[in-house]
């Protein structure tokens, strides 16, 4: 497994992302083809949910209202399983889903859990953890606050794992609201970067 995950790391994708809304994103049917490609055995799981009403459907719901898609990727006795919020054309979580928001996110979650098992182009989600999408309806724009000295210390590990443009430029349009000391350390990131 691990030299599966050293091989399909290493493959270029830069020819295979898109972009949208400023994320870059490996599609579906590029990460699906070369998982097909490097490992033919490898299960790939969608799982359907049954509600309190009776009916099964692909997604979960929490208590919210918000939906939530679920895949799982096999290889060998490796198992990955990935969730992911059901996002509308915005990247914003939803609540009642229409089938297409449905699909569309099961198939982002099937890329992301080939990525997270595989290692095909995991550089993509650097900063994701950090990313602006909340799981409750969007709120107002929080007042900027001073930032104390451990949370540019935070910011600025956060940055160390950046490790191209690309995934810096995503930790920075995740928030609106960066400081004056905050988009420093970003430019000076890039700097190095470049």
């Amino acid at each position: 497994m691990s030299k599966l995950f050293a091989t399909m790391s290493q493959i270029d994708i830069s020819k295979m992302t898109e972009r949208k809304n400023g994320f870059t994103y490996l599609s579906w049917a590029h990460a699906y083809r070369l998982l097909r490609q490097y490992c033919p055995e490898a299960e790939v799981i969608k799982s359907v949910f049954s509600m309190p009403d009776g009916r099964r459907l692909p997604y979960m719901v929490d208590e919210a209202g918000y939906a939530y898609v679920q895949v799982t990727v096999i290889i060998d006795s490796y198992t990955c399983v990935e969730i992911m919020p059901v996002l509308n054309h915005a990247n914003r979580p939803v609540q009642n889903p229409d089938s297409f928001a449905v699909n569309a996110s099961l198939q982002r979650c099937m890329a992301k859990a080939i990525s997270m098992i595989t290692g095909l182009g995991i550089h993509l989600y650097c900063g994701e953890d950090t990313a602006a999408i909340s799981a409750s309806a969007p709120q107002a724009p929080q007042p900027v606050k001073k930032l104390d000295t451990s949370t540019l210390v935070s910011l600025e590990a956060q940055l160390e794992n950046c490790a191209d443009l690309q995934s810096l430029k995503q930790l920075y349009n995740s928030r609106l609201d960066w400081t004056k000391e905050q988009t420093g350390l970003f430019s000076a990131r890039k700097k190095e970067l470049m």
